[in-house]
């Protein structure tokens, strides 16, 4: 409960002081900087706005307490903060302008120009503390401080996504120390915590790991099995998780139907959009890649002379890859290999220490600057900003005949960047778990989530730790 405390109590204490500190910056920019546009030319006295502050302090911790902001939640992203606090400064500055126009004193009334200065001052200001408060807290997590000690129930692949997700992000917050199952040949969790018992034994192990959290990831578990396991955390004093099943989690939307009284329930697949929700998809599209090529124009420049300075060959390279219901489509890229690097091998994923990269090519795949061609792909449809990653069809034809649903993959265009993608699931990672993101993505498709993932894009090229 400390711990909690001390990672929430900062943050409205920061909005309130960041609110101020924006109050006088927006008073000062509009009566000190430029006060020939003041009406009857007289700067108001300060003290009217300091004592205007205490309140629109507590009007942004009441709207942002109300509206959950302050919830702390473990492996949100930072772009559904930001989503989180633009939707809350929408509320505030709409309950600010609502109390300054009613308050009346004699012939003094509060000037909007100044609170319209302080809402933008103020939104970028808080977003700024976000960060820096984000970026804090994420230290603390990774060494270890304020952790949740988690235990994982199962072996399956379920268990492994989510041991495999708290690996590879310990800035969520979680700490694995071993694993529960009853199976009899399950998986390390890492090179340092193993199985830690049966489910039989999970209050012991509770005890004795001082235990936080429990995640269930066994779908072959009875509901009676899976009710004692949350009666033992409610007696422990743990908070419970259960994570899906696969097929839960890649057929996530859910229709409610009927047959003469008996409700049934549906799961439906592929992208659910009307002709409206496709067209604002194309013109984004358009729109984006349009305006993309026309202004990284120099920088492509300065690849394409690179990449012909440093090795010979093209500078251009176009692969087959499935597109949209796994019809061909040609694939541009910058080539970031050397001319004959398939000639013994065919077609193989890059490793993180290939040598068939060239020294321009490492860097160029580090940073993704080598897809930037694919704005073109795009702009003609074969491709989307955002969508599952096109594959080459000898892939797919093994992926097909492996993984169950693979093809599903295919009902939308394929894209630059992915919900996988932005999730650090690329290189030689998982193809199952690829998947889970990419049926997820496919499901769950708004415009609104595009914008997510493109974003996420935008801050993920400087820390992927899988781009090579």
């Amino acid at each position: 409960m400390k711990s909690y405390w001390r990672s929430v109590l900062p943050v409205p204490a920061t909005d309130a002081v960041v609110s101020l500190a924006a109050l006088w910056i927006a008073y000062t920019f509009r009566f000190r900087f430029d006060p020939t546009t003041i009406p009857g030319g007289e700067i108001p006295a300060p003290g009217r706005y300091i004592a205007a502050a205490p309140i629109v302090g507590l009007v942004v911790i009441g709207v942002f307490l109300f509206m959950g902001v302050y919830v702390v939640r473990r492996g949100q992203q930072f772009i559904d903060e930001i989503f989180a606090v633009l939707k809350a400064m929408a509320v505030t500055v709409v309950v600010v302008f609502a109390l300054i126009g009613l308050y009346r004193q004699g012939e003094f009334t509060y000037s909007r120009l100044t609170f319209v200065y302080w809402a933008l001052v103020a939104t970028v200001m808080l977003l700024i503390a976000r960060y820096v408060l984000r970026r804090i807290r994420t230290r603390r997590w990774e060494r270890g401080e304020g952790v949740d000690r988690v235990v994982v129930v199962g072996s399956g692949a379920a268990a492994d996504l989510v041991l495999q997700r708290i690996r590879m992000f310990p800035d969520y917050g979680y700490k694995v120390v071993g694993l529960i199952t009853d199976s009899k040949a399950p998986a390390k969790v890492s090179n340092s915590s193993d199985v830690l018992g049966a489910t039989g034994d999970l209050r012991r192990v509770i005890d004795e790991q001082k235990v936080n959290l429990v995640f269930v990831a066994e779908p072959e578990l009875s509901q009676d099995r899976i009710l004692e396991l949350v009666d033992s955390c409610r007696d422990c004093g743990v908070d419970f998780r259960i994570v899906p099943s696969m097929l839960e989690i890649m057929t996530s939307r859910v229709a409610a139907d009927q047959l003469d009284g008996i409700p049934l329930l549906q799961f439906r697949h592929g992208l659910d959009v009307d002709a409206a929700k496709a067209t604002s998809k194309r013109v984004l599209d358009v729109v984006i890649s349009g305006l993309g090529m026309i202004l990284i124009s120099p920088l492509l420049l300065v690849i394409a002379i690179l990449i012909r300075a440093t090795s010979p060959g093209p500078v251009l390279i176009h692969q087959e890859r499935s597109g949209l219901d796994e019809k061909p489509m040609l694939m541009h890229k910058f080539r970031t290999m050397r001319v004959d690097a398939e000639a013994a091998s065919g077609p193989v994923w890059t490793s993180a220490s290939d040598p068939r990269r060239t020294a321009v090519g490492r860097f160029l795949r580090r940073f993704s600057l080598d897809e930037l061609p694919q704005l073109w792909n795009v702009l003609i449809g074969e491709m989307s900003l955002v969508g599952p990653r096109p594959e080459r069809p000898h892939f797919v034809d093994e992926f097909k005949d492996r993984v169950q649903r693979y093809a599903d993959r295919h009902l939308v265009r394929p894209g630059v960047t992915g919900w996988a993608q932005v999730n650090d699931l690329r290189g030689q990672t998982s193809v199952e778990e690829r998947l889970i993101y990419d049926l997820y993505y496919i499901e769950n498709w708004s415009l609104a989530f595009d914008l997510k993932i493109i974003l996420i894009t935008l801050f993920r090229i400087f820390t992927s730790k899988n781009a090579y």
